[in-house]
């Protein structure tokens, strides 16, 4: 992982990045936000996200508050910082360093991190596929209206012995669990709830959990929540959370945070929800392809590109004398964003010249070819 500052409204802002080794094709990415106080880096070494993220070819960035804090609005506005705006813009930088899948973008966070997840889903859901908040509550201020142009699956985890963000009431404006839950089924319009207990793994943790998913028959978007009973203020399942049991609680052994945000997370895709149009902003005018990852490869590489229009591709490989020693026609495709994967395996290490032609427009690229 590696540590990045970008320039948003005139403030450095800072972010870590945790990407896979082994990813061949464009990544999903879950953007993991701190709680109040904390830090990219605190978050990153207590959440414990990377061990489950990475070996699944998922990336995962973790931003930084102005102030250790995330500004939403009423009580948490410690900083007029524009952090909607800043996330917005760090998808983009994220996406230009890194080989990422934005029809798989996914938005969680801690505390006031949650708080943060239930902004962004009011606020840009046309980047952001699906959404959690772990021990944070949904801050909807006076004057917000929170997009209704789409469902938006959220799934939350919190503990009902949690005295920093209190499970049954609102001690800060906010929207306590079972208005938040209210707030999104009639958004979503999830008539129907599913009550499962989870296994008690661990009697000795003083906590157990019960999983509520509310759904409806004509959708698969879904609001999930677990329900922590005697849980404190943590998330649940991370090894550091029991070292930190006598300042904010129990935690529990039954589940694991990150395995049910990534579980969840992985059964939406922006595409689901918005049109080719909306997903991708604005169609290109021109054919557009994108730097190929990885450079150098072996034996495979993977080519992003955009169509304004529908056309064909046709893919042409030349080595270093000119020669043509690849030719392959792609089927006819509407106007998106697409991927191509470069199979060499049968050609010897070099340097080669793809050839890109959609309709009338025309790229190349070289790339590296390593064995």
């Amino acid at each position: 992982n590696a540590q990045y500052t970008l320039i948003h409204d005139g403030l450095v802002r800072g972010y870590t990045v945790s990407y896979p080794n082994s990813a061949a094709e464009p990544c999903p990415l879950i953007i993991n936000m701190h709680g109040y106080g904390s830090d990219a880096l605190n978050q990153q070494s207590y959440s414990e996200m990377d061990d489950y993220a990475l070996d699944q070819n998922i990336a995962v960035v973790y931003p930084m508050g102005i102030d250790s804090a995330w500004n939403v609005g009423t009580f948490w506005d410690f900083s007029d910082a524009d952090d909607i705006g800043f996330i917005s813009v760090l998808i983009d930088s994220v996406a230009e360093d890194f080989n990422i899948d934005l029809d798989r973008v996914y938005a969680c966070g801690m505390s006031n991190g949650g708080y943060m997840a239930y902004e962004l889903a009011c606020e840009l859901s046309d980047k952001i596929a699906a959404f959690g908040s772990v021990t944070g509550n949904f801050m909807l201020n006076a004057d917000q209206a929170c997009d209704n142009s789409r469902e938006i699956p959220f799934i939350h985890i919190h503990g009902t012995y949690d005295y920093v963000v209190p499970y049954s009431y609102s001690w800060d404006g906010s929207m306590y669990v079972g208005e938040a839950i209210e707030y999104w089924r009639n958004h979503n319009d999830l008539d129907s709830v599913l009550v499962e207990s989870i296994p008690d793994l661990d009697p000795t943790d003083n906590t157990t959990v019960e999983k509520f998913t509310y759904y409806n028959n004509f959708s698969t978007t879904q609001f999930v929540h677990f329900k922590v009973n005697g849980g404190g203020h943590q998330w649940f399942g991370s090894s550091i959370g029991d070292w930190v049991i006598p300042i904010v609680g129990f935690n529990n052994h039954d589940i694991n945070t990150n395995e049910e945000l990534l579980d969840f997370f992985l059964n939406y895709r922006l595409s689901d929800f918005l049109s080719i149009d909306e997903a991708a902003g604005e169609l290109p005018a021109d054919f557009i392809l994108y730097q190929n990852y990885p450079n150098p490869f072996n034996p495979t590489t993977t080519f992003a590109y955009e169509l304004p229009a529908a056309a064909g591709l046709q893919v042409r490989v030349f080595d270093m004398t000119g020669r043509l020693v690849m030719d392959h026609n792609e089927g006819i495709k509407p106007p998106g964003q697409y991927n191509f994967v470069l199979d060499a395996a049968g050609l010897a290490s070099g340097v080669y010249f793809c050839v890109f032609s959609a309709g009338s427009f025309q790229t190349s690229q070289k790339v590296i070819l390593l064995k």
